[in-house]
């Protein structure tokens, strides 16, 4: 029988699931200082003229500054909040990213194992810090790092992801927990595994369903949706962003996917975990796609629950009533998961679209009809109960 999953191999924690284990460096050095305030500062410079031009005028940036791996990630995300903002921050998208920018963007993907393309870790995982020290990293006790335009709406919209990032580690140490049941052929152990999967699960649910109490459908399509697009099937980038003087890309246009949920690798893994399948269908191609955005650690975990023990086949073998049940609720929670994330991409992105039309609608800011394909997949999660 194939290996139980370790989180430790993968930099993963029940604690802190995905995210660093410890709080994200909030600066960057002196050396790098004109690139910090400016990211620090992005809201006030979005509101200022010239926007291109003041980043064009930046100083060369200086990679070898970056002393810890907790530096190279703030600076992916200032670096990242500045490049969309530079794409964004005028009616005709840039089709250039400027050297200045683009030599160490590219870089810094390069260390991280990302695109050069602001993505889901930077946006959330890497974006926060406690208002107490002492408190929990969750709702009311956390705040950004960066923002775009700022203000209550983009803030929230972005935390309520941060705070499901937290309480996923609970479902994610579960996950371990089950396989190694699964191989010690113990079904107590699972049954044990499965409610903390279950109640993990419950939990993530809890915290999105909170998304409406201080993110507004109108102000996030208006304000914050706008500056998370990506190049990718955008009519405004038909042959995509070349990245001058980065070598590598041979001159040629880039197009990357835009900022989405999608990148997260929590979801992934629980359908690793539960054995929940997708038909082969544009939506499925574009889930695997996420991929190559998130870090490779979390796509090789992601890989190894896929490989690892079947929890499924263990649920259908032993064939006991509290297994099974137990087995059913976190699946049945999935489906609910998609469910709300369905209804949340109705209210906020396809009900806003049908009142402004120039608004990119059809797809999702990664580039997809997402609504069809959002429900195709909520209904086959609920078709997979046991």
């Amino acid at each position: 029988m194939t290996q139980p999953v370790s989180l430790e191999d993968f930099g993963i924690s029940k604690e802190f699931g995905y995210m660093q284990h410890r709080d994200p460096v909030t600066s960057l050095s002196a050396a790098n200082g004109a690139w910090d305030e400016m990211a620090r500062n992005l809201p006030k410079y979005l509101m200022g003229s010239d926007f291109r031009s003041r980043v064009q005028s930046l100083p060369p940036f200086k990679m070898d500054a970056l002393a810890s791996e907790g530096e190279v990630r703030r600076a992916m995300l200032a670096l990242s909040y500045i490049g969309m903002a530079y794409q964004w921050s005028e009616n005709d998208a840039a089709h250039v990213i400027p050297s200045v920018l683009a030599k160490p963007w590219y870089e810094l993907g390069v260390k991280v194992g990302r695109p050069p393309i602001l993505s889901y870790v930077s946006y959330s995982i890497d974006n926060w810090y406690r208002l107490d020290p002492k408190k929990e990293i969750e709702c009311g006790n956390i705040a950004l790092l960066q923002c775009f335009l700022g203000g209550q709406d983009e803030e929230w919209f972005i935390l309520i992801h941060i705070d499901i990032e937290k309480k996923a580690g609970i479902a994610l140490h579960a996950i371990e927990l089950a396989q190694k049941a699964v191989v010690a052929n113990d079904s107590d152990a699972l049954d044990i595994a499965l409610t903390q999967l279950r109640d993990g699960i419950k939990s993530m649910y809890d915290v999105l369903a909170r998304m409406p109490e201080k993110c507004d459908p109108y102000v996030y399509f208006h304000r914050v949706r706008p500056y998370i697009f990506g190049w990718r099937n955008n009519p405004a980038l038909p042959n995509g962003v070349v990245y001058e003087g980065v070598e590598a890309l041979g001159g040629k246009g880039m197009t990357y996917r835009g900022e989405t949920g999608a990148q997260s690798a929590i979801v992934p893994a629980l359908d690793g975990v539960l054995g929940i399948e997708h038909e082969r269908d544009e939506l499925r191609e574009y889930l695997m796609e996420m991929r190559e955005y998130m870090p490779p650690k979390h796509v090789a975990f992601i890989e190894a629950v896929e490989a690892g023990p079947s929890v499924r086949e263990f649920v259908k073998k032993v064939n006991r009533a509290s297994t099974t049940e137990l087995f059913n609720q976190s699946v049945e929670l999935v489906a609910d998961f998609r469910a709300m994330h369905l209804e949340y991409a109705g209210q906020y992105i396809h009900a806003q679209a049908q009142k402004a039309p120039g608004n990119p609608s059809a797809v999702g800011t990664g580039g997809t009809p997402f609504m069809t394909y959002l429900r195709k997949h909520r209904d086959e999660t609920k078709a997979q109960s046991l």
